[in-house]
């Protein structure tokens, strides 16, 4: 499933199901109380998709946070910036959502662990080195969430590879 704590209490989440079409149709109304359904194919590939959707997710907050952290050393206010990256291209569910309501307020408490997005970010790197498909980008990716894992712990908030990139550019408020 995708979608955090406030699409799981809105029942709104994105449902990645593997398996036959059968299983999954019969599955599908209790599936569909929980939020919308996409059947992605054999078993397995639920797990693939979601491991894949984690990485772009874990990629997108990963550069707002260096983008906010590289502007507010320069002089920028970061609510300023989130505000003009949402209103510009930049914008994505990190910016949008992530960003003003768990980095900014410093509350770090999204729901959703570091350790589980470190591993999900090792399973998606595993499934494009077994296809051999390019993936220099998602290695660098898995290897910053796995730095951040060790040096945070597993249970951290997977908005907290903000505090993580903080502490190795220098800190919150260094210039």
């Amino acid at each position: 499933v995708s979608g955090g704590v406030v699409k799981a209490e809105q029942g709104a989440l994105s449902i990645m199901a593997g398996g036959g079409e059968e299983t999954v149709v019969c599955c599908a109304p209790l599936f569909q109380a929980m939020g919308k359904v996409f059947h992605t194919g054999p078993a397995g590939t639920g797990h693939a998709m979601k491991a894949l959707n984690n990485f772009m997710s874990a990629a997108s907050l990963a550069v707002c946070a260096e983008a906010v952290l590289a502007g507010t050393r320069f002089g920028l206010e970061p609510l300023r910036m989130v505000d003009i990256i949402n209103a510009s291209t930049g914008r994505s569910n990190s910016s949008e959502h992530k960003y003003p309501t768990f980095v900014l307020t410093r509350s770090f408490d999204s729901g959703f662990s570091l350790g589980l997005m470190a591993k999900d970010l090792r399973l998606a790197l595993e499934l494009a080195q077994s296809g051999g498909t390019a993936s220099e980008l998602m290695q660098g990716v898995a290897e910053l969430w796995s730095r951040a894992e060790a040096q945070l712990g597993a249970a951290a908030d997977n908005t907290e590879i903000v505090r993580y990139l903080e502490t190795v550019s220098g800190g919150e408020d260094s210039d």
